[in-house]
């Protein structure tokens, strides 16, 4: 192993202790598995107090009960305790305030942090399997696979923190979400080569063919007389595979600086703590959620969120006077776009889900959870991973009810695994899909039909699960 892999090891086991920490602190129930973390002296005396009760009852000549004043002093944190990842071998002594086999978990979530974060680094700068290589052509430059490495670094950390407070817990906290969604955001306007790799097709006739430099572009067979070409590892937008159109581009279009203030706004106004009941009329349902909106604190902080946002936004839009202005709005106004329709795909999910089940189907963190998906990845992988991740709950879900474990599972994990699949098998994956994606309608029409079927799916199951008692 080279001497930059040590590095990048030491710096995911770090990040992996920070997750940890995180994880106990931001969880809907406050845990202390952390070494970080300081034990309620409440929480450390009840503890102790039934440990040496059970010693008592199973204690015998040969084991004789270890004194409370001897327990205490081994129960004492040591400056090594605090060590990543070696640190959980020292620390599990205290099993007997915390839990058998607290430390487990911790152990291999600091691990996988530090080989996860190499073999990324190997796939992505070192093989080049997420660019796309279609003969040989475009290589990319160090500082483009670089920002691409660091920015998928990022984005995984915020999903394995979701993914244990999610295990944790059954939710996914806003404290997540929403610092994540708004780094996704900022990483696409100050980053502008650190979207995923895209290819685009160009269409000519046989007279502008002549005209431009096609060295530069792969030929594709063309048809009734216009040639297409093709250049691929180009930044994922909005668009893509199809040539970033000219009235999506920043000022004076005055389209494009709408649409990426309603997707901010409606953001935030999703975020904000309000309620919408209809079982005593629309009139009583408005005044209660006018008054929700009104009384709760997180409404103000949204308010701010948004007229900041708001600002960002225009400062961009003009800004396309300025170097790499272009990119920095196409990139920014592709995350805005990613991060709205990634959040409605499991909105309405959730809602048709509701619907048909007649109860809760889903949280509303896994809503923002994949808003937050989408502002790093953008709109189109967003599909894939709307797609992929049922499968691994079916399966998953299935198991655990055919096993008498209960089938009730968080859907944010399967979420964060197939955002995972998706980025890091990205270039075969998106090969494979450009020619649907190049058909503008095909994306709504699918992702509507599958909606419909999953409805008529979800009431079907319903039904079947009351009439045989399931």
């Amino acid at each position: 192993m080279e001497v930059r892999h040590v590095i990048l090891m030491l710096v995911g086991v770090i990040v992996g202790a920070v997750l940890n920490w995180l994880a106990d602190c931001w969880g809907w129930f406050q845990r202390f598995r952390s070494p970080w973390r300081r034990i309620p002296k409440n929480l450390l005396r009840e503890a102790l107090q039934n440990y040496i009760q059970e010693q008592k009852k199973s204690s015998s000549k040969k084991n004789p009960p270890i004194p409370s004043a001897d327990l205490e002093k081994i129960l004492r944190k040591r400056w090594y305790d605090y060590l990543p990842l070696f640190g959980w071998i020292s620390f599990s002594r205290f099993s007997a305030v915390l839990g058998t086999g607290f430390w487990v978990r911790p152990f291999f979530v600091e691990l996988f942090c530090g080989v996860g974060l190499v073999c990324l680094y190997r796939w992505e700068i070192e093989w080049h399997h997420v660019s796309i290589l279609i003969l040989q052509m475009n290589h990319e430059q160090p500082d483009v696979l670089f920002s691409r490495f660091f920015l998928h670094a990022v984005l995984f950390a915020f999903l394995f923190l979701a993914t244990l407070t999610d295990f944790d817990d059954f939710i996914i906290p806003d404290l997540i979400t929403v610092p994540g969604t708004v780094c996704g955001l900022l990483a696409a306007v100050f980053f502008t080569c650190g979207m995923l790799p895209t290819t685009e097709i160009h269409k000519f006739d046989l007279q502008t063919v002549e005209t431009i430099n096609a060295s530069s572009f792969m030929e594709i067979p063309n048809t009734n007389g216009i040639y297409q070409y093709r250049r691929d590892n180009l930044p994922l937008h909005v668009a893509s595979p199809n040539i970033y159109p000219g009235a999506l581009n920043g000022r004076p279009n005055i389209l494009p600086f709408a649409v990426a203030l309603f997707c901010w706004w409606g953001w935030c106004f999703a975020m904000m703590n309000r309620v919408w009941r209809v079982n005593f009329g629309l009139r009583r349902a408005a005044a209660l959620f006018l008054r929700r909106l009104r009384r709760s604190q997180s409404t103000w902080y949204y308010l701010l969120a948004a007229l900041l946002g708001s600002l960002i936004i225009t400062i961009v839009w003009i800004a396309v006077v300025w170097q790499n202005g272009s990119f920095r709005w196409q990139n920014g106004f592709s995350a805005l776009i990613g991060m709205a329709v990634g959040g409605l795909l499991i909105w309405g999910v959730r809602i048709a889900g509701t619907i048909a089940l007649r109860r809760e189907a889903m949280g509303f963190g896994d809503v923002t959870f994949m808003a937050m998906i989408g502002a790093f990845l953008g709109w189109q992988p967003c599909v894939f991973i709307f797609f992929l991740a049922p499968f691994a709950g079916i399966v998953l879900g299935l198991s655990r009810w055919l096993l008498g474990l209960g089938g009730h599972l968080p859907y944010g994990p399967f979420l964060a695994l197939a955002t995972v699949v998706t980025v890091v098998f990205w270039a075969d994956i998106w090969l494979w899909a450009e020619p649907f994606f190049d058909i503008g309608w095909f994306v709504p029409v699918l992702l509507f039909f599958c909606g419909a079927m999953m409805f008529v799916l979800l009431r079907l199951i319903e039904i079947v699960r009351k009439k045989f008692n399931v």
